[in-house]
Order: structure tokens, then sequence, then C-alpha cells
């Protein structure tokens, strides 16, 4: 637990505020049974089984699509095929975007506390432009300044980057910054930063080599203790 005052909490989106791993697994399923037999580009993709999915959980899609269709892709391939899985993704979670339990009660309350708020999410700006619009409080929680996503300018998580960026924004150290993550590279990111605290969201599963100082919660309310007495 952190020993001084947390002034900033700084948030995964996929699979953290909005519980949509199930969502990301099936367009996953999707784009890989659309290209099981080879396209007229030669591109051909592996079997996405449930130990490739928990694999690529948290990373960029340069990341994903060149283990899903071998390396040697270039940059407007990569693209594409980016960009069609993120379709297929938002087609089917259109209309069912929602916090996560319990989230809007720890804004309340962190807020009320004077803790700075962000989010870092391996998410695109499309993607990010569709939460904006399906989520009708994002904004007033997040301005669009505080969503931190992937821009292509910094290493992905497992890499600290993204954090120490949204630590910046904020104007935090991360030893005055709790992270909230449900992905084994996104918590690994986390710890690479030196977060104050690293909580995990249990949302789908609870990595087998987590470290048993981790924190790990089912309903954001369950963090208030944690943070407000540190605030």
């Amino acid at each position: 637990m952190p020993q001084g005052r947390l002034k900033a909490a700084v948030f995964d989106f996929n699979g953290t505020l909005f519980w949509d791993t199930p969502y990301h697994n099936r367009a996953f399923r999707i784009l890989a049974e659309r290209y099981s037999v080879p396209s007229s580009e030669g591109l051909r993709s592996r079997r996405m089984e449930d130990g490739d999915l928990a694999y690529i959980q948290g990373r960029t899609n340069n990341f994903i699509m060149a283990y899903m269709f071998g390396e040697g892709l270039t940059d407007a391939q990569i693209a594409d095929l980016g960009e069609e899985k993120e379709q297929i993704y938002r087609d089917l979670c259109h209309g069912e975007v929602r916090f996560a339990p319990g989230a809007e009660e720890l804004f309340v309350k962190l807020s009320e506390a004077g803790v700075r708020m962000a989010i870092a999410s391996s998410a695109d700006i499309n993607n990010v432009n569709f939460y904006y619009t399906e989520i009708s409080s994002l904004e007033s929680w997040f301005p669009r300044e505080r969503f931190i996503y992937n821009d292509w300018t910094f290493n992905s998580k497992p890499a600290p980057d993204i954090f120490l960026k949204a630590f910046a924004a904020l104007g935090v150290r991360p030893d005055e910054a709790a992270v909230f993550e449900d992905s084994p590279a996104g918590i690994k990111a986390s710890e690479s930063a030196g977060s104050a605290l690293t909580i995990v969201i249990d949302s789908q599963f609870k990595p087998a080599d987590l470290d048993p100082s981790h924190p790990v919660i089912t309903d954001f309310r369950q963090a208030i203790p944690l943070l407000i007495e540190n605030a």
C-alpha cells in the first residue's frame, strides 16, 4: 500500500472501465475466421484460441496483427487489418458501452477528495471517438486531454510509456498515482512506471503470476477505502 498521499488515479479503459474483453475476443475470432484461407494478398491468420487471446490482451494492433498474420506486414496492411477488426468490435458493442460497476461512484469520491483522474488506453482514436459518443458522461469525468490513447508516438504496454505520459498530463510523480489495470501487459507497465499502487480489475481473469501486493477488486466501490484514506 502507498505510504504517502495519492494525488492521481489513472485508469486503463478496455477491460477495466468498460468490460469489453468478450467483444474484443469475438472480434479477433471473426477476423481470424475471415482470413482462415489466404486472401488475394496472401494474408492468412492463425487461429485465435483462448491462450492466444490472453497473450495479446492489452497490446496494440501493431503487435497483434504481426502475431496473427506473421512478420512482414506493411504499415498499410497493419492499419487496414487493425481498423477492420476494430469496426467489427464497434459493431458488436454498439449500444452496450457503459462504465463498469461502481466506477462513477468512485469518480465522485475521488473528485471530492481532489484526486486527479486520467485514462491511459491502448485504444486508437477511432475507438476513443466511439466511446465518447456511446457514454454521455465520459467527457464530464475525463476531458479529451485526460484520455491518453495509442497515437503511435510511444511504446505500447508492457512498456511504461503510456502511464508516464498520463502522470505528466496530470502533473504528478509516479509515486503519487494509483493505476487501475486488468491485463498482464498493463499490470507490468504500471509496475515499470513506478506507480504507487496497482489495483487489478478482475473483469475476466486473475493473472496466475500476479504480485500478491496488488489489490484485486471486482467492483470499483471496493477501491474507495484503498484510495480515499490515502488522498
